[in-house]
């Protein structure tokens, strides 16, 4: 019993196969899912580039390229893209704080959220989405425990080492995954490479064959969310981009899902970060009413961000 263990244990620390060890060049690649938070901070540790202007959100934010974001802005940017994978308001305030405390320039900061954001206010503790220690005060050694332990479990040995000898990816998205998607690590921007050369090829064949993702639709209003620790939570967030006199745009996105964000979350979002910098594009509108506009029911396209940002930039 403790010769196979002492195995995976050797084999853990020399193959890396959580990504927590060495230096990772893409953390979209096929294999584990990596904790994108953990890659972003030790990324920006070894960065010598001065960037000072951040895009910030879930995955939506992906469709929002920063070399699109360049070309709507009135100043030229060194933009990097912070989304990461179900994103909390709690971790975009330690984000933006702990840019900050580094002492990056936020002279442009672009926060791309929903409700689905709005509704999250404390540490995912699943390892894959959990906040790097460093913003969090967490120990290293809680945080990297969390690796281990899902390292360890049957199920995921199971898969992984099947996946190592077939290369095959057989349950997506439970423990391992192969998004297709490609990284620019200069930037932090993510691209869809295999669903938008499917779509190339044969767009529909493409949503024929994923139409079972695009479920009915009705419109609905979400609850009101911002409660006493959110409104904590973006109060931290104004006063840093206050403090380094920032230029931001906050953006709630069109979703699939039709979800108008509620009108006394939007009224104290303006309250906060001023009318003229809020633009609630959630609902039913111009933007939700195509299903070509998704990849899928959570994702939609760049072209359908660089409207967006056309019209939030419209009158800089």
């Amino acid at each position: 019993m403790l010769l196979p263990l002492l195995v995976i244990s050797i084999y853990f620390f020399i193959k890396d196969p959580m990504k927590i060890i060495h230096d990772i060049e893409d953390p979209t690649s096929k294999g584990v899912l990596m904790n994108d938070r953990l890659y972003q901070v030790e990324y920006l540790k070894r960065s010598k580039i001065e960037y000072n202007g951040f895009i910030f959100g879930s995955s939506r934010s992906k469709a929002f390229k920063t070399n699109n974001w360049n070309t709507f802005t009135t100043s030229e940017i060194n933009p990097y893209h912070m989304g990461v994978n179900d994103e909390t308001l709690y971790g975009l305030e330690r984000k933006i704080n702990y840019l900050d405390s580094l002492g990056y320039q936020l002279d442009h900061v672009l926060i791309v959220m929903d409700h689905r954001l709005l509704s999250l206010l404390d540490n995912h503790e699943a390892h894959v989405f959990r906040e790097h220690y460093a913003l969090t005060g967490e120990t290293s050694s809680s945080f990297y425990q969390r690796f281990v332990n899902a390292f360890f479990n049957f199920s995921f040995l199971k898969e992984y080492f099947s996946y190592q000898s077939t290369g095959e990816v057989e349950h997506k998205g439970e423990f391992l995954w192969d998004p297709g998607f490609s990284h620019n690590t200069t930037t932090g921007d993510i691209f869809y490479v295999r669903m938008d050369s499917l779509i190339r090829q044969d767009s529909m064949k493409f949503y024929k064959e994923n139409s079972s993702t695009f479920y009915k639709r009705k419109t609905s209003i979400s609850k009101e969310l911002i409660n006493k620790q959110a409104m904590r939570y973006l109060m931290k967030i104004k006063h840093v981009l206050t403090t380094n006199k920032s230029s931001f745009k906050l953006v709630v996105t069109p979703n699939y899902d039709l979800v108008q964000l509620n009108q006394k979350d939007l009224k104290k979002l303006e309250l906060v970060f001023g009318k003229q910098n809020v633009f609630d594009y959630s609902g039913s509108n111009q933007f939700t009413n195509e299903v070509g506009n998704y990849y899928e029911h959570k994702h939609f396209k760049p072209y359908i961000a660089n409207s967006l940002m056309k019209l939030v930039y419209q009158h800089e």
